[in-house]
């Protein structure tokens, strides 16, 4: 690698076959990001993924219609094979003590990326259960994460009273979900669904599908170890479909992961937030940035 390029690992398939509903991580690409100067770097970061890939994005990356049918009709194809994964996968299962409460939560540490507890999962969940000033209180409340993995932080506001939670990430890993609210006896108020950030829009969960059928908005949408330089085109459209203006607040925590992920974080998500930064830590987990607030009036 040269001192003149950024190079980002980039979540893929084979070309003759490219389908964001097969596991992550299937093909890495190198893709080179002149970065001669700051303005080349910010220029790119705020066309996100599109402004790497340009033309191709369309073809690619599921920008067009066409392409998102294409997706949905994907993830029908494959809604059996989640039973067969979790089959397969090797289990831990630990308790989290967070305050006051005990958490039990199983992974799949030989699966992928997103079927461990990242760091600002345990810290959020951490904040959450010992209520940290600036945090929304969650007793009483609809709450849904986002990206949720194993889904701690989810988890810990179920055990906190929410009234209604929803644990959503990839179809893949909604049997890791589903076996964490099993084990920590929330089937009552808890559930996990599927949830394609390209298609959050015409999701159950959406503002408008939750309108269509005279349910409240949700009040409060967790998101941890989310900020990703190439996924920041379709977190930024699930947030602000999911997000009831002047009603939802969003809860993000966030730990930089590279300068990219930072300046996208800055320039472009954090601009369609009006919202406050809290810093929270721990001896054993680190520490972790967590922005709380609301869509800003456009």
């Amino acid at each position: 690698l040269t001192q003149s390029a950024l190079y980002f690992l980039v979540p893929t398939t084979t070309p003759t076959d490219f389908s964001p509903v097969v596991p992550d991580l299937c093909l890495l690409f190198l893709v080179p990001l002149l970065a001669e100067s700051d303005a080349s770097m910010a220029t790119a970061a705020k066309g996100g993924r599109k402004g790497l890939c340009g033309g191709c994005w369309e073809a690619f990356f599921g920008g067009s219609s066409s392409r998102r049918k294409e997706k949905k009709n994907a993830a029908k194809s494959t809604a059996k094979a989640p039973k067969a994964v979790e089959e397969a996968q090797k289990r831990e299962v630990v308790k989290v003590r967070l305050g006051e409460l005990d958490v039990k939560v199983e992974t799949w540490p030989s699966f992928r990326l997103g079927s461990i507890v990242w760091p600002s999962g345990m810290l959020l969940a951490r904040a959450l259960a010992e209520g940290l000033p600036g945090l929304p209180k969650v007793e009483g409340r609809r709450v849904v994460e986002i990206g949720a993995g194993p889904g701690l932080p989810a988890l810990t506001a179920g055990l906190l009273d929410a009234a209604e939670v929803v644990i959503t990430d990839k179809e893949d890993l909604v049997p890791l979900m589903d076996r964490n609210i099993e084990i920590n006896g929330l089937a009552s108020t808890c559930r996990a669904e599927a949830l394609d950030w390209d298609l959050a829009a015409e999701s159950a969960l959406a503002t408008s599908s939750r309108s269509s059928r005279g349910e409240a908005p949700i009040d409060v949408l967790l998101g941890a170890d989310v900020v990703y330089f190439e996924e920041q085109d379709p977190l930024v459209e699930a947030i602000q479909s999911l997000m009831t203006p002047g009603h939802t607040t969003m809860v993000l925590a966030y730990r930089e992961r590279t300068p990219a992920d930072r300046m996208y974080l800055n320039d472009v998500l954090l601009k369609i937030l009006d919202c406050q930064r809290i810093d929270f830590s721990t001896a054993d987990a680190g520490c972790t940035e967590i922005y709380v607030g609301k869509l800003r009036s456009t």
